[in-house]
């Protein structure tokens, strides 16, 4: 979890209610949701790593000068049952209090919704929370289509696009750029028994969580809520660095790697303007916390005509992905 010493400062220096016991309550009130939101982001994120990072190469060869290729492939990710949600207790919490119970279990964004609430006090008077819900479904599937041009010295761009997904109330897209680099070149001119390529991408994913039901941080005697929620923007970017090995046997290509991924999140939430709406997104734009992994990939391509491939992937990390696409190569 994240370190929230700049959550109190950030505040000191933007809120300044009627007396200190309200700001000291509605500090510890921020901290706990903060901390909600990290196991709440945390499964989608690494989920992102793994999708955002397959089908980027069926090989270690670079394309040749200028020529140009294009694929279409769909990337599935199934979300393991213990991602889909999380165990919080009172303990973890300053504020907040779960409703008659020591402890809950309470939705990832991957997961769906539970009809869990917390409640917490500002300045003696009682309000509530429900849990965010997330995109309710035990798998993912996005499609998507690149193109790749080489370049010199047997080096070779690559654009990627999947245009908007839509599950219900949420979205999800992605955009990326990646460059890969064969190796090979400075050990084999000719005649190379298997080749081997740095690779690097960048990608961003962005995904619109819409909620079911409106969240209101409401007081318990039905006055006026102290923000309506209706949503999550979330930014995942991710930047991937590898190696690539890849060996021809005639019609074949076998390919496998190693990645390594530094990733971070942007998020924000969707609602009603409010002073306590607009402060939660001031504090939450200061708390993107950068993240590592790893994964491999073990690849199959077969060339079903000369200008065409059929690739698949399979990635493991800390989800397993499949990844399945078709090149044809244009001159």
């Amino acid at each position: 979890m994240k370190n929230y010493y700049f959550l109190t400062v950030f505040l000191i220096s933007l809120v300044s209610f009627k007396n200190g016991t309200a700001q000291t309550d509605v500090e510890n009130v921020l901290t706990d949701i903060l901390f909600i939101l990290d196991g709440y982001n945390d499964p989608a994120a690494e989920a992102s790593v793994m999708q955002t990072g397959a089908g980027w190469f069926h090989t270690a060869k670079s394309l040749d000068k200028f020529k140009i290729n294009v694929s279409a492939g769909i990337s599935g990710l199934p979300f393991p049952s213990n991602k889909k949600s999380f165990t919080v207790q009172e303990s973890d919490f300053i504020n907040l209090d779960i409703r008659g119970e020591d402890q809950a279990t309470i939705p990832t964004s991957l997961g769906g919704q539970q009809r869990v609430f917390f409640d917490f006090m500002i300045d003696g008077e009682t309000y509530e929370f429900q849990a965010f819900s997330g995109l309710n479904t035990d798998f993912f599937a996005f499609p998507y289509i690149q193109g790749q041009v080489g370049l010199w010295k047997e080096t070779e761009v690559t654009l990627r696009y999947a245009p908007q997904i839509t599950i219900e109330r949420s979205s999800y897209a992605v955009y990326g750029v990646g460059f890969k680099h064969n190796l090979s070149q400075y050990f084999y001119k000719e005649n190379r028994s298997f080749d081997l390529a740095f690779y690097t991408n960048y990608s961003l994913t962005d995904l619109n969580l819409g909620y079911d039901e409106p969240l209101d941080l409401e007081p318990q005697d039905g006055g006026a809520p102290l923000a309506i929620i209706d949503g999550s923007l979330i930014d995942f970017h991710s930047i991937n660095a590898g190696l690539v090995a890849s060996k021809d046997v005639n019609k074949w290509t076998f390919s496998t790697a190693v990645n390594y991924n530094t990733s971070w999140v942007d998020y924000s939430l969707t609602g009603e303007d409010g002073i306590f709406f607009n402060l939660f997104n001031n504090v939450l734009t200061t708390l993107s916390e950068t993240k590592h992994s790893f994964k491999v990939d073990a690849g199959v391509a077969y060339q079903i005509a000369p200008k065409w491939n059929l690739n698949t992937q399979l990635s493991v990390g800390q989800f397993a992905n499949l990844n399945i696409s078709g090149v044809y190569n244009i001159n």
